[in-house]
């Protein structure tokens, strides 16, 4: 099944919502520039787009810089929002072995509207995604069939401070993140079939990666 026979497939599916308001593209998320941290730690952009063999939804975050060694607890991270709330993991220093496990996060005492903040528990039977080091940044694949089209899906990535201990990860302070609005409460989420359809949908000449 190619590209545009899963847009049209999607199209089919959210004829009902096609004329709701929803966010703009969300293909690409741009971060602006902060100077007052490490290049590699600050995230430029996001983008999000379907894997060649269509199977994966892939998110490439971008990054000012690179790092090879350094603090072992810095790390790149996207955070997704579908039904629970997910980290995907990824250290900044480029010699650290990445462990490959996704997070769920915990229920907390004081919830923050900073959602980063607090206690993760991995999770060891969601072994389809995939998490790799790239040029100045990260890239996050998710199989489309873990996605449940029934339900938002909603998407930022971060540089974190963070330590791991057993199965469990805790993430103490946030270096920057990449997001469409100021804070989660005031933007609303995307259905994940009106996402996908979004994504797939064919770019303009200016929205091309």
């Amino acid at each position: 099944m190619n590209r545009a026979l899963i847009a049209v497939v999607l199209l089919m599916v959210t004829g009902s919502v096609s004329g709701m308001r929803i966010n703009p593209d969300p293909r690409v998320v741009v971060s602006f520039m902060d100077k007052s941290i490490a290049p590699e730690l600050d995230i430029l952009r996001v983008m999000a787009d379907i894997s060649p063999d269509n199977h994966h939804l892939v998110f490439q975050v971008k990054t000012r810089g690179e790092r090879i060694q350094g603090n072992d607890h810095d790390y790149l991270l996207l955070h997704i929002t579908h039904g629970k709330t997910y980290v995907l993991l990824l250290p900044i220093n480029k010699e650290k072995e990445n462990q490959m496990l996704v997070y769920e996060r915990l229920p907390q005492p004081d919830d923050d509207d900073l959602l980063i903040l607090g206690k993760f528990k991995g999770n060891s039977h969601l072994t389809n995604f995939n998490i790799t080091s790239i040029f100045r940044g990260g890239k996050f694949s998710v199989p489309l069939d873990w996605i449940d089209f029934n339900t938002n899906f909603s998407f930022d990535a971060y540089t974190v401070q963070a330590r791991i201990k057993g199965d469990t990860l805790e993430i103490s302070k946030v270096y920057d993140w990449a997001r469409k609005g100021k804070t989660h409460n005031n933007e609303k989420p995307l259905s994940a079939i009106t996402l996908l359809n979004k994504i797939c949908a064919p770019k303009s000449s200016n929205q091309r990666l």
